[in-house]
């Protein structure tokens, strides 16, 4: 699992933390999803002065000191609807249109694991297709948004990584050079 930073349109110096299991399909992203009635938090790390948007209940998981972290504001998830971010690939920009790269809201999100908000790429798993087909974000008859070939490489749409198998892409994103 890796946890990535996405900037907000509306306020660039913060960033959502999502979080997902499956990197790969990180180019794919299209949406970022967040429980509707689960408590976020805007905090600020003490660090590096960065702000970030993450589950109050998951802070403990990436923070092991109060001192290391101030929150600034708290809402719940519902609040957080709608809320635009900057991709952090360019590939599928035009879906921009569509209503891709914001935050939506379902109750699949818990509060076991990651960041408590879960980045989507809708052709890659069963919730997250559900979901934007829900927002709309994707259709039943569109072509799916599926950069990988039969052989688990990276296709022409995924231009930087192009022709690599996932497993490569995969330790570039282990080792932080993307």
């Amino acid at each position: 699992a890796v946890i990535v930073n996405f900037p907000l349109v509306d306020e660039p110096d913060v960033a959502i933390l999502a979080w997902t299991t499956t990197p790969w399909t990180l180019p794919s992203n299209l949406s970022c999803c967040v429980h509707p009635d689960f408590e976020y938090v805007k905090l600020k790390d003490l660090n590096s002065g960065k702000k970030y948007i993450m589950m109050e209940a998951r802070i403990s998981e990436l923070y092991k000191s109060e001192d290391a972290y101030e929150i600034l504001e708290r809402f719940t998830g519902k609040q957080l609807e709608g809320k635009k971010y900057e991709p952090i690939f360019p590939y599928f920009k035009y879906m921009e249109k569509r209503g891709a790269f914001r935050v939506l809201n379902d109750t699949y999100v818990t509060q076991d694991s990651g960041t408590g908000i879960v980045q989507q790429a809708p052709y890659f798993g069963e919730d997250d297709y559900r979901v934007n087909l829900k927002y709309n974000i994707i259709s039943k008859d569109m072509k799916p948004i599926c950069p990988l070939d039969m052989t688990g490489r990276f296709t022409e749409e995924v231009t930087d990584f192009k022709g690599q198998y996932v497993k490569v892409y995969w330790k570039a994103v282990r080792r932080k050079e993307i």
